[in-house]
């Protein structure tokens, strides 16, 4: 039997975890209802739970967000596109984008319990052991791959697929869900298409020497084909059941407090609590801290909130008229980004993908289908496949037996550069171009090591204001984030054709109607331009929903945001752990990464706590 909903402390009226505060007294946090910590955003989902394992210990996480509880389409891997214009996305966009003919481009984060894992892809990766011999190398010591493996494996709990993947390379105990499958009937040939060009298949994304070939991507999804997120793994009834865990949602916490007095025993002023409300004009409520604030808010919000508590680059700070606590240049610069040039669409003959899920009848039969036995397409990720590359090994033409890779030529001191992945379906404008009685496939093109850094700032000083959200995507100075996306299209036209697929795919000799979507698809590697599939990219492209580094990691404060040890730079008890923090960007997709990183984070505060 499961706990009744009044056992379970996740609150929504402030008034039920929080102090009422008038103006005056909004800096004295003496009579504040207080916790331990008090952790904002949830990608603490993890911290909240890991630090709530002492019962001697209290710990309130806010969320600006609703509960994850009650919502269908959060529990359905498959459905994460049809979230993207619901209430559980904070809907930003970006500011015009110059390289992108002055388009803005959508931001999606998730505004829920469980953030961004509640809404994302699904795709469990750890991405590459060299992206955390870089991490060490900017600074960020104690974050190697050693390490990092050891909390991947402390985090995860995998279901083994005796066709696919390689279970020894995955965590048996943790709390994080995954297992690999289903697949569309398309995935296979995608697969021999790719070795056919010269990709190596590899046994699983997650090995010791990175995803340096093609597999099946593993998913974050339970055995009974649910998503599992940070809430869901994490925040489960028995853990929300404890007497020192509440769970705030639909609270916006609005600023860090400080303590700058001197004599106080701290190093610089000290973090002692939050101020949030739940709506712009409504009242407002502290909340004190008794040992330290964590701010898991992601890419996006942390380096607002923190600009917001006076701690940032001086000069923005002074232009919205925010009182200056720490002069920290880098919060928000630095944001990294993987830049999709776009669907690919690839048409098909019928009965190779999931095209069928699209229609009303096809659909309501794989949502039933799901609901009955947690089975069939609803319960499979929406990239299966995936391939990793560097773009040193993409051949400018294909030799005399196609081979359009050679895999020699990959620098070995770095990550790949280039992902290419699969979705079982047509996939047109997110999903919302709808594309009946049509067969085919979509493939990504992704810049994963982005040369283009882009920053987060202000747009005024009230939290209810979205930030600025700037990625400056294709703006590095030699064009190399274009020039690795048109090698990485060209290969993905030259796959398409590759003797696996050649009985499956449904292609005209070479097209070059670019007014439909199926769009460079249908165009000959061999004779379509550089300049078509450039101008393509810059039209078509688009986020990978990876935004990272307005935090990061480093050990001066002049060229990063927090310490080693995830402390903000000349300030204490004050701790970043979310995706903001990564020093570098990291080759594949990040969430399972963020995991890692806060499961580490739990053992770093709770040595702090004792005083290790």
């Amino acid at each position: 039997m499961g706990l009744s909903s009044s056992k379970l402390r996740v609150v929504s009226d402030p008034v039920e975890f929080a102090s009422k505060l008038e103006a005056a007294d909004s800096r004295d946090t003496s009579s504040w209802r207080a916790y331990d910590y008090v952790i904002v955003g949830t990608a603490g989902c993890v911290l909240a739970s890991r630090l709530s394992e002492d019962p001697n210990i209290t710990v309130l996480l806010i969320e600006a967000g609703k509960s994850n509880k009650g919502n269908l389409l959060l529990r359905i891997p498959l459905a994460f596109t049809e979230l993207f214009t619901s209430a559980v996305n904070w809907q930003y966009k970006t500011t015009v984008q110059a390289e992108l003919n002055n388009k803005r481009l959508g931001c999606d984060r998730g505004k829920v319990l469980g953030g961004s894992s509640s809404i994302n892809a699904s795709v469990y990766q750890r991405c590459s052991p060299l992206n955390f011999a870089a991490w060490v190398e900017a600074g960020a010591e104690g974050w190697g791959a050693a390490e990092m493996e050891h909390y991947f494996n402390k985090a995860e709990k995998h279901t083994p697929n005796a066709e696919v993947g390689n279970a020894a390379l995955h965590g048996t105990s943790g709390l994080s869900e995954t297992r690999c499958g289903p697949f569309a009937p398309i995935s296979g040939p995608f697969i021999n298409a790719e070795e056919a060009v010269g990709v190596p298949r590899i046994s699983d994304m997650n090995g010791p020497d990175g995803p340096a070939g093609v597999s099946y991507f593993a998913g974050s999804v339970d055995p009974h084909g649910e998503r599992s997120s940070a809430a869901t793994a994490y925040l489960k009834d028995s853990v929300l059941a404890r007497p020192n865990l509440t769970v705030a949602v639909e609270s916006m916490v609005a600023k860090v407090i400080f303590d700058k007095e001197e004599g106080s025993g701290f190093p610089g002023p000290r973090a002692v609590g939050v101020l949030l409300q739940q709506t712009v004009d409504g009242p407002v409520f502290g909340v004190a801290a008794k040992r330290e604030v964590i701010l898991s808010a992601g890419a996006i919000a942390t380096p607002q909130l923190l600009m917001l508590s006076g701690i940032g680059p001086a000069s923005e700070l002074e232009k919205h008229d925010i009182e200056i606590v720490q002069d920290l240049p880098f919060v928000g610069r630095n944001l990294l980004d993987h830049y999709s040039a776009g669907s690919l669409v690839v048409r098909t003959k019928a009965g190779m993908t999931w095209d069928h899920i699209l229609s009303p009848l096809g659909g309501l039969v794989a949502l039933s289908r799901w609901l009955i036995s947690g089975s069939g397409p609803m319960a499979g990720t929406a990239a299966p496949v995936g391939l990793f590359v560097h773009s040193q090994a993409i051949l400018d033409s294909p030799t005399t037996d196609h081979k359009a890779i050679d895999m020699s030529a990959s620098p070995k001191d770095q990550p790949p550069n280039i992902e290419i992945f699969l979705a079982p379906l047509i996939v047109v404008n997110n999903g919302s171009t709808k594309t009946p009685g049509k067969h085919g496939f979509t493939i990504g093109c992704v810049a994963i090591d982005p040369a283009s850094k882009g920053r987060i700032t202000l747009a005024s000083k009230n939290v209810f204001d979205h930030p600025v959200i700037d990625p400056r995507y294709l703006s590095d100075a030699d064009a190399q984030d274009l020039r690795v996306l048109v090698k990485a299209t060209r290969l993905a036209l030259r796959i398409v054709r590759a003797a696996p697929l050649a009985g499956i795919v449904e292609l005209p000799e070479h097209d070059d109607d670019k007014t439909t979507y199926f769009w460079p698809g249908d165009a000959d590697p061999d004779t379509v331009t550089d300049e078509a599939l450039e101008a393509w990219i810059r039209r078509n492209g688009q986020t990978c929903w990876h935004p990272t580094s307005t935090a990061k990691m480093g050990a001066s404060s002049k060229t990063s945001v927090v310490d080693a040890r995830l402390r903000v730079h000349g300030i204490s008890n004050l701790r970043v752990v979310d995706a903001s923090v990564f020093p570098t960007s990291v080759a594949g997709h990040p969430c399972a990464v963020v995991v890692a990183v806060a499961e580490k984070a739990a053992d770093i505060v709770k040595a702090a706590q004792k005083g290790c």
